[in-house]
């Protein structure tokens, strides 16, 4: 196996590129930088190069006798130029498959799509399966994602080229090294939000259990299509933070408030996010865990908690 991780520099791709290579798997990094982090790692290779530029990532993929090839690289932070997310997002999508689609060695594409996908609605039902109508509302990510999922599953590709579209939802887990995020906020924020007076759920799958399912995903020859990736778990904020004061606030307001400090640049949320604040996504993994008899390490709640103690003591917190 000889492995290629575009938007290696991000969070998951960081830990995959780690495990894989540390396992013995030649990795090839691709992002537009790589951190010092990375100097360590075994069997580890970078190469700069930006997703839209296809005939460069041709030249990898053939040079390096790329085998399988996950897609990570993605905008996860919201842009307000959105010519520029749709560009990155869909057209770097696109790009990155043909390279995988016109070099021969490639036998397997793994997709990291996105749970978020399905929409944050009222009507949202508990356990979403990988059949449920893709409404992915006003977020722009998401959008995206089904754009680059139909453009996929319609492109005449080899009969040999494996494709493994995953619906993730938020990973996390001791290696986070970015300012922030979504556990700092639940851990450090003394106030939470009932956005008109309803809990949000979340589902957190922990970096091990990605780390393990990508592992028998890309042993696995035959695999193919589409599938959720979260754990058979999920919780509300106040169960991952019951020492927060959380206040019922209406949800039209919260997005009025967040949109006007978006339009002035005094935040990096985007109002399109409310709508997945007020409602939770929670998917089936039933498919996943039946293919590979998969039992999950940690529950939504255990990887919380195992990441709150990991970044203290990592002092990442």
């Amino acid at each position: 196996m000889r492995l290629a991780i575009t938007g290696s520099n991000g969070y998951v791709g960081n830990f995959l590129s780690q495990y894989f290579s540390d396992k013995g798997v030649h990795v090839v990094g691709i992002d537009l930088s790589s951190d010092k982090r990375q100097q360590s790692f075994l069997n580890f290779k970078f190469c700069k190069c930006d997703v839209r530029n296809e005939t460069l990532l041709r030249q990898i993929f053939s040079d390096e006798k790329i085998t399988h090839v996950i897609h990570l690289a993605y905008l996860m932070e919201p842009q307000h130029n959105r010519s520029f997310e749709d560009d990155v997002d869909i057209n770097g999508s696109i790009a990155v498959f043909r390279a995988a689609h016109n070099c021969l060695s490639v036998k397997q594409f793994v997709h990291f799509s996105s749970a978020s996908i399905y929409g944050g609605w009222k009507n949202n039902p508990l356990w979403i399966s990988e059949e449920h109508p893709l409404r992915p509302r006003d977020w722009v990510y998401a959008i995206n994602k089904k754009k680059v999922e139909e453009f996929y599953f319609s492109f005449s590709r080899r009969k040999d080229l494996k494709l493994v579209n995953l619906r993730m939802c938020t990973a996390i887990g001791h290696s986070y090294f970015k300012k922030g995020g979504v556990v700092k906020t639940l851990y450090s924020s003394p106030l939470g939000l009932l956005l008109d007076c309803k809990d949000t759920l979340l589902q957190f799958i922990h970096e091990d259990d990605v780390k393990r399912l990508i592992e028998l995903i890309l042993n696995d020859k035959s695999v193919d299509g589409t599938f959720n990736l979260a754990p058979d778990s999920y919780a509300s904020t106040r169960k991952l933070s019951p020492k927060r004061l959380f206040i019922p606030f209406p949800k039209k307001l919260f997005k009025f408030i967040i949109s006007i400090w978006w339009n002035l640049r005094l935040i990096g949320i985007s109002p399109t996010s409310v709508n997945l604040v007020a409602h939770g996504i929670v998917v089936s993994p039933k498919k996943l865990m039946k293919k590979y008899d998969y039992e999950f390490l940690h529950s939504t709640k255990s990887a919380y908690d195992a990441t709150v103690n990991a970044r203290k003591t990592n002092e990442t917190l």
